[in-house]
């Protein structure tokens, strides 16, 4: 096998890669089944991004991104049961999968609440709005039956992760600092700079 074909289909499957990462992210805007939960979980994204999170996340902000997960992994049990009941699945393999995945969904949510509570530093990365968004975008319309499982589906998932993060990160550090945002660093400063949500007890 020659050097240019080689290349040839390494760039294809680079290509093969993009698109599903690409379909992925739009294919849930084409159903009115997922654009219902999807434009919720899109619009939480960019006002906490861009108005809350652009020098990282708090505590409090952490706890209230818990609860995005963990409601929506109740609403992907609540769509693979009624696909149960509609006889549109079968309880199968994938199916089993599903529940699984919207169990570790639920997990995820919840301990970044708990976490957020028992004010644990990890929770700053863990709970963050742009890795939440990510996990909820990329397995929304695999949850609904939008996108059948595959290797490249979920290796796309994986590796455009970083993309997705540094992405964001660039625009983060390219568009100017909200004012309402600036008003509360002052305010923060002021006071000491302490985190006004607190449960010491609970340390």
């Amino acid at each position: 096998m020659s050097f240019a074909s080689i290349a040839w289909s390494v760039l294809s499957y680079i290509w093969d890669l993009t698109y599903t990462w690409l379909y992925t992210l739009v294919i849930s805007f084409t159903s009115l089944e997922t654009v219902w939960i999807i434009v919720p979980i899109w619009l939480s994204w960019f006002f906490a991004e861009f108005f809350q999170e652009k020098q990282g996340t708090s505590f409090g902000n952490a706890i209230s991104n818990g609860v995005i997960p963990f409601w929506v992994g109740i609403d992907w049990v609540r769509q693979v049961t009624a696909q149960l009941i509609n006889a549109q699945i079968n309880l199968g393999v994938l199916t089993i999968g599903k529940y699984f995945l919207s169990a570790l969904v639920m997990a995820y949510g919840l301990t970044i609440i708990i976490l957020g509570i028992k004010k644990k530093e990890i929770i700053k990365y863990l709970g963050r709005i742009r890795e939440v968004t990510y996990v909820l975008v990329v397995f929304t319309p695999f949850i609904y039956g939008e996108i059948e499982p595959s290797f490249i589906y979920f290796l796309s998932a994986l590796l455009f992760f970083p993309i997705f993060y540094g992405i964001i990160e660039i625009i983060d550090r390219l568009t100017p600092e909200p004012v309402s945002l600036k008003e509360d660093e002052e305010e923060r400063k002021s006071s000491g700079g302490s985190d006004q949500f607190s449960f010491e007890t609970l340390k």
